[in-house]
């Protein structure tokens, strides 16, 4: 509940943003814009931008998933960190993917990359495109990463589920 002067206010901010009432992430950017003050926003902001985004980048993320400018700016960091350079994605997947700062980094992004590596490494790996996959359902990233090349490389669930030595021996 917010005082009525406030969510005008709040409303207003948005609408500026670019983002109109009749939009489908609307509710979320409110949300969003709401739970935060002014000073909240920009230190949030001049951490992507010390990530090399412009504000019309900023701004075409939050669009698609304003929900990520939640997450601290630690975690915007590591998660960042983790994207640009370990997996090596380009700063417009990120972009276009801003779903991939709502993830947890240690139980899903590095999970996924490390059975992504070892199916690159073994040639499986037909699409280069890996964001999509590191954003995929769970159920759906079993079938078509893990179960489905397991006669292939049989301890890949072991990779998946974070056994270091099933890692190594994956790749032999």
């Amino acid at each position: 509940m917010r005082k009525l002067d406030t969510m005008i206010e709040v409303v207003k901010r948005v609408k500026e943003l670019g983002i109109e009432p009749k939009a489908t992430m609307f509710l979320h950017a409110l949300r969003v814009r709401s739970s935060m003050n002014d000073s909240t926003w920009e230190k949030k902001i001049n951490v992507l931008k010390s990530l090399g985004w412009s504000e019309k980048e900023i701004l075409t993320a939050f669009k698609k998933c304003p929900l990520y400018l939640i997450r601290s700016e630690e975690k915007m960091r590591v998660v960042a960190d983790f994207c640009f350079n370990t997996a090596k994605l380009d700063p417009e997947v990120v972009i276009f993917y801003p779903k991939l700062f709502m993830c947890a980094l240690d139980n899903r992004l590095r999970r996924r990359y490390k059975v992504l590596e070892v199916l690159k490494a073994k040639n499986l790996l037909k699409s280069k495109k890996i964001a999509w996959m590191l954003l995929v359902a769970e159920k759906r990233f079993v079938e078509i990463c893990v179960l489905k090349h397991l006669d292939e490389i049989p301890n890949l669930m072991d990779v998946y589920r974070g056994n270091v030595a099933a890692e190594t021996s994956s790749v032999q």
